[in-house]
């Protein structure tokens, strides 16, 4: 074959595949669909920082930085953290309290409102009194079964070291450097802090009480005979037994008070009857006095000599009280018992109150609320919230003197500071011995 036929040949095979392929292109070829457009998404704010680095940013592809809400062409350096605004708490602003409406501080002094309060003692304290020196205070630890002094800063002084557990009743000397100890099994001492020295008591004595000077105690001398069962007087070791009246069945009705000036030994509830809520009052003297009777307007009769025995106080109850203790105060006077009686409107016992070294003012602890019958059934207020209030003995004119700062107190065993600036009292609700300045 010559080499002319053999061109033609391999460009006819070439033509033949041109042609196909055209063929292929036009009428075979399945179309592609157009490339998709890849539209960013509008940007939206978003606050705060973003949520991925930069490094992790470069490797995604735009559609993935798309899918997941980040930039899709420029890393934005620098976007300020926006804290989302929390909700609107609507804060209501009371109004501002007018003058009369706005409480009062709590003052250092009593003043008629709330006062701050104060331990003199941080511990347990029972038979607190105030000592001789007229500042200090002498009291009895019931846990430790030992006597101390305190003074106004909280610093003690063991009075003894002798032990004694158990103590049912201190009877404190006026001198304060003697005192009669009573215990639960009927076991009577009588104590001299200053000797150090004990002396026994008769078991069958009770209801003691000192003169002024400490040389002396009054009590009842009970036996189960009648005939036997005396008032009666001794020196405080026991000795120099003299009896004053004969009490027979009524040893009840007495109540050994033995007043500042000597004169008057005990009060008797065996005066003629006067109705059913009026008494009298019988005085007992050392020496057979025979003094007119002190009328009193209730039942219950309990009461309380001055400092100077000038004056006395003392409560009762009766209807018009709703049966509630009630206070008096009268002449101290045994010639005149009952002068210059004042009643003062107070519902409190006497044991709660307290005068003045000079007489002047009595300080009392006044329960806020008391239950009717009270004095019939005392144990129905217990754990009672008190007030202070102090009374002029010369007008008899009432003033509210103190409320606690944080609320009230169950007080006993007040007493006034020689220089009338301090009201000690035992605070039951803590057992602690307390003291608020009232000057």
């Amino acid at each position: 074959m010559s080499k002319k036929k053999i061109i033609l040949i391999i460009l006819f095979i070439l033509a033949v595949l041109g042609f196909s392929y055209l063929l292929y292109l036009f009428f075979f070829k399945p179309s592609l669909p157009p490339e998709e457009e890849i539209v960013p998404p509008e940007e939206e704010e978003i606050p705060g920082r973003l949520p991925i680095a930069r490094e992790e940013w470069e490797k995604l592809s735009i559609k993935e930085r798309a899918e997941r809400g980040l930039p899709l062409y420029e890393w934005e350096e620098e976007v300020e953290e926006i804290t989302p605004p929390e909700e609107e708490v609507k804060i209501e602003v009371p109004p501002p309290l007018l003058p009369e409406q706005v409480k009062p501080e709590i003052s250092e002094v009593a003043q008629g409102g709330r006062t701050w309060d104060m331990l003199a003692s941080n511990e347990p304290t029972e038979f607190a009194t105030l000592a001789g020196d007229g500042m200090s205070s002498l009291y009895y630890n019931p846990d430790q079964g030992k006597f101390y002094q305190v003074d106004i800063y909280g610093n003690k002084t063991l009075l003894t070291d002798d032990v004694f557990y158990n103590v049912e009743n201190v009877v404190w000397s006026p001198t304060k450097d003697k005192a009669i100890l009573e215990f639960p099994d009927g076991y009577k001492i009588s104590y001299n802090f200053k000797t150090k020295k004990q002396y026994t008591l008769p078991s069958h004595w009770e209801s003691f009480s000192w003169n002024s000077s400490g040389t002396q105690i009054a009590f009842k001398s009970i036996t189960k005979y009648p005939e036997t069962t005396w008032l009666a007087v001794a020196r405080p070791d026991g000795t120099g037994f003299q009896g004053i009246e004969r009490m027979g069945e009524n040893a009840d009705k007495v109540i050994v008070n033995w007043s500042p000036d000597y004169r008057v030994v005990a009060f008797s509830r065996t005066g003629d009857p006067r109705g059913a809520f009026e008494q009298e009052i019988l005085l007992i003297g050392q020496y057979g006095e025979n003094w007119p009777p002190l009328l009193v307007d209730g039942r219950g009769f309990t009461p309380k000599w001055s400092s100077t025995g000038k004056k006395l106080l003392y409560s009762v109850y009766s209807p018009d009280s709703d049966y509630k203790p009630e206070l008096y105060l009268v002449s101290g006077d045994p010639n005149e018992p009952g002068a210059n009686k004042i009643k003062l409107n107070l519902n409190t016992w006497v044991d709660k109150c307290t005068f003045s070294k000079d007489d002047k003012y009595v300080y009392c602890a006044v329960p806020r609320e008391m239950a009717y019958g009270t004095a019939l059934v005392p144990e129905v207020n217990t754990g009672e919230e008190d007030d202070f209030y102090k009374i002029d003995t010369s007008t008899g004119e009432v003033t509210f003197l103190a409320e606690g700062a944080f609320g009230g107190f169950n007080a006993s065993h007040l007493y006034v500071s020689e220089d009338g600036q301090y009201l000690y009292f035992i605070d039951k609700n803590i057992n602690r011995l307390k003291y608020i300045r009232i000057k």
